[in-house]
């Protein structure tokens, strides 16, 4: 085309139009790839620099605001450091004065034994021949009722609080009854004697975690994780894992327990309430039992310190898992007695362990030995040490004079506190039994308290269900 418009045009010219016919035209296609390829580079840099520019104005935004931010919540720190301090520790403690068991929430169990004397009464005696009803196994000794079904069954028709317990297990020197709370979840009331341990080594057994380790196979963690300061308190917060079978999870409790000495009804009260602590929460492995309640009455035949001891455990919990009930009685049925033989045994090689001296046995007594035992604690019945000690001293005398006035009254109190006089709910219960020897009763052995531990069981079925392990 430049010939055309120019036909007399210089060689020069004719070169560069063969040039651009042989480099611009031939390569056209790669011309344009290169051009776009510059647009597209000069378009990336400006955005990228319109990018550091937008985000160079918002770092400075943002760090102005931060500043702001952390400003004012200095303010706010500093306005109220103490409530903010305190509030702090408080999700990390336990407050012991709402959590604390209080006695007047627990003043209707100290009189268990008056109840179980009425609940005797209305469902374990027959009420036309006034003797026992057969309800589980025959015991040895006792006389049984044997009216017609129908006639017991007519006068049992009655339906008041007393009734609503069933009667439930019967061994030698033990009734159990139970009432249904849920579907399927029963709580239980535990009536049993001892007759050669105290209550006060009983008691030990009961509050001594680390002597329950010992005896108790089931205990895989037992541990005291928080104390109330408060003197003469006597509460602790347990932590509690039982070993369950392995076709199960083991079940784990945390609960508040308090106990208390009623000098005046002569009972011991330990109380055990289902707690949530902030030093253990629910953990994978473990299955956690909230609803857990139990309470334990136990009455000494005589005093707190002379062998004989009876006591009430009204007991509930609920394990999270729905069991057969024919498997339920029959775990119940076997290994309750079983459990109720090992306690005995252990506050027997308890009290054993203690008149040898044995060293962690009498530290734990001495440092946690019950007030009660030696004056009146705070909490009980507001009368104070200088009270008691004034009427025990007041009763002496009294004895005293009753003594040299009446000999022969005088000798006869004294072998009723001497031999231990039975209470008019044992006489009620095992009358018949008074002259076979108890099977319970240990006799004197020289073997050493570890080798008086009871052999630990390995069967799994004794697991199932965690009310027969009384805690």
């Amino acid at each position: 085309m430049a010939m055309k418009l120019f036909p007399n045009s210089s060689p020069a010219l004719r070169n560069f139009n063969k040039y651009l016919r042989k480099n611009v035209k031939d390569q056209s296609a790669s011309i344009l790839r290169l051009w776009a390829t510059q647009c597209e580079f000069l378009f990336a840099q400006q955005l990228r620099r319109s990018q550091q520019i937008f985000a160079h104005y918002a770092k400075i935004w943002e760090e102005r605001a931060l500043r702001e931010l952390l400003r004012r919540v200095r303010g706010q720190v500093q306005r109220h450091a103490k409530g903010f301090i305190v509030s702090s520790a408080a999700l990390l403690s336990f407050d012991w004065e709402r959590e604390r068991i209080e006695l007047d929430s627990v003043q209707e169990h100290l009189d268990d034994f008056q109840f179980l004397e009425r609940l005797q009464t209305e469902t374990i005696f027959c009420k036309q021949c006034a003797k026992r009803r057969l309800f589980d196994s025959r015991v040895d000794g006792i006389s049984y009722c044997s009216c017609p079904r129908n006639v017991t069954e007519m006068l049992s028709v009655e339906q008041n609080a007393y009734t609503a317990w069933e009667p439930y297990i019967e061994q030698e020197r033990m009734i159990t009854w139970r009432q249904e709370i849920k579907p399927g979840l029963y709580a239980y009331k535990v009536y049993v004697e001892y007759p050669d341990v105290t209550a006060e080594d009983f008691l030990h057994v009961q509050i001594d975690v680390e002597y329950r380790k010992k005896w108790d196979n089931t205990a895989v963690n037992l541990e005291v994780i928080d104390e109330d300061s408060v003197k003469g308190s006597n509460s602790h917060v347990i932590y509690w894992e039982a070993l369950w079978p392995k076709l199960f999870a083991n079940r784990d409790y945390v609960y508040n327990r308090r106990f208390f000495v009623d000098r005046n009804r002569r009972v011991i009260m330990i109380v055990n309430k289902s707690v949530e602590h902030p030093k253990c929460p629910t953990k994978a492995h473990t299955q956690r039992v909230h609803e857990y309640w139990s309470y334990m009455v136990i009455k000494p035949t005589t005093s707190f310190n002379k062998p004989g001891v009876s006591f009430v455990l009204t007991y509930f919990d609920n394990p999270g898992l729905s069991i057969p009930k024919y498997i339920t009685t029959w775990v119940a049925k076997k290994q309750m007695p079983d459990f109720l033989q090992q306690l005995h045994q252990a506050t027997v090689n308890y009290a054993k362990a203690k008149k040898q001296n044995e060293t962690r046995i009498i530290q734990f007594w001495d440092k946690h030995k019950d007030p009660g035992f030696e004056y009146p604690p705070d909490t009980l019945l507001g009368y104070s040490a200088e009270d008691f000690t004034e009427a025990q001293k007041q009763e002496e005398e009294s004895s005293l004079q009753q003594a040299n006035n009446n000999p022969s009254v005088g000798s006869t109190n004294a072998a009723l506190e001497a031999g231990g006089a039975k209470s008019k709910l044992s006489q009620q219960l095992f009358i018949d039994t008074k002259s076979k020897p108890s099977e319970t009763t240990t006799e004197p052995n020289d073997c050493t308290p570890e080798e008086c531990t009871p052999k630990k069981k390995s069967s799994w079925l004794s697991y199932l269900y965690s009310y027969i392990y009384f805690v």
